[in-house]
């Protein structure tokens, strides 16, 4: 089943919410690979989300997270 998205049409490059860590927003990133040889091609880089529940607003809520916001102390699990 497909989300239903808000009437704005997804753009290339656009990434669901779930994409995305919940504090600081880093998300998929896109680049090139590049051989020895300098030939390139298409890769992505992914940060290393984490589904965790931490408080927000007082109500613990399942939320993802990249591994190195928790490392940073920045948040608390519930």
């Amino acid at each position: 089943m497909i989300q239903k998205l808000s009437t704005s049409i997804l753009k290339k490059g656009d990434l669901l919410p779930m994409a995305k860590d919940f504090i600081n927003g880093k998300r998929t990133h896109f680049g090139n690979k590049r051989s020895h040889a300098l030939n390139s091609s298409r890769r992505s880089w992914k940060p290393n989300l984490q589904k965790v529940r931490i408080l927000v607003d007082g109500k613990p809520k399942k939320v993802w997270l990249s591994a190195r916001t928790l490392k940073s102390g920045k948040v608390t699990r519930v």
